[in-house]
């Protein structure tokens, strides 16, 4: 499954749909990323020329995004192409978007910068973030959360996940913290369709898997723990349809393809 590149589209889509999303929990949840948008009041556009946008809402400590250009964005940051947004959101230096609009507005741009930093940090489970619990805690719910969202973009475009797709029920699967209030993702697959959001599911799901604590969640989302020991344990929960609950976890093992740690 991993030997298969990368499609640059479906790449382009995982950031804006499934990481840029990951920031109104990072903010919630992290008191230096709170501090870093108190006081910003703000709307950033981040636009493919030709193609996909997001944009994201910056509002006295808290953020939101929605997909495509909001009307009149306090700043507007153009990629000239999908691989272009890529390059810049892997972490190469010299892939800076073009500031099609707000260039002057250097303290939300410096405050915003600093924020990507911390949420790259997170996602990526650098040592200075997992090296405690709450780290750990924040990790596992931030991944938990790209993971899902990342899904319905692996169903559309991604060669791999597609096939792996066919052979799966239709459905809406639920993955959940228990210990953890508001730390739910769900996927909600049908015929012509595929969505996902973070947040409690809106109708009953047809499969809920839920890991007992952030610890557990934190240790199944690197690969720490035996899966099948931990459901037999009680430390992970599946109740429901089981091979929708597996064939999603197998797809999800395709994002860390895609979502690999940046390269300067």
């Amino acid at each position: 499954m991993n030997r298969v590149p990368p499609n640059p589209a479906v790449l382009c889509q995982l950031y804006l749909d499934a990481v840029l999303p990951c920031l109104s929990e990072l903010v919630a949840e992290d008191a230096f990323a709170r501090d870093l948008t108190a006081g910003l009041n703000a709307s950033i556009v981040f636009r493919v020329a030709g193609g996909p946008a997001r944009s994201v809402h910056l509002r006295d400590g808290a953020v939101s995004s929605q997909p495509g250009s909001c009307s009149h964005p306090s700043i507007v940051l153009l990629f000239l192409s999908r691989a272009h947004l890529n390059a810049f959101f892997s972490g190469r230096k010299w892939a800076l978007p073009l500031l099609a609009w707000g260039g002057w507005r250097i303290r939300v741009l410096k405050g915003f910068s600093t924020l990507a930093e911390r949420l790259e940090a997170v996602l990526e489970g650098h040592e200075a973030v997992i090296s405690t619990a709450a780290g750990r805690r924040l990790h596992a719910r931030l991944s938990l959360m790209a993971a899902g969202l990342g899904l319905p973009s692996l169903a559309a475009g991604d060669v791999v996940s597609r096939e792996a797709f066919r052979s799966l029920p239709y459905g809406m699967a639920s993955f959940t913290i228990s210990s953890e209030q508001g730390a739910t993702v769900w996927f909600d697959r049908q015929l012509d369709t595929s969505r996902a959001g973070w947040s409690a599911p809106p109708r009953q799901a047809e499969v809920c898997i839920a890991f007992g604590d952030a610890e557990t969640a934190f240790a199944a989302m690197r690969d720490q723990i035996d899966t099948m020991a931990a459901t037999a344990s009680g430390q992970i929960v599946v109740d429901g349809l089981i091979p929708l609950a597996d064939g999603l976890n197998f797809i999800m093992q395709r994002l860390r393809v895609y979502l690999q740690p940046s390269k300067s």
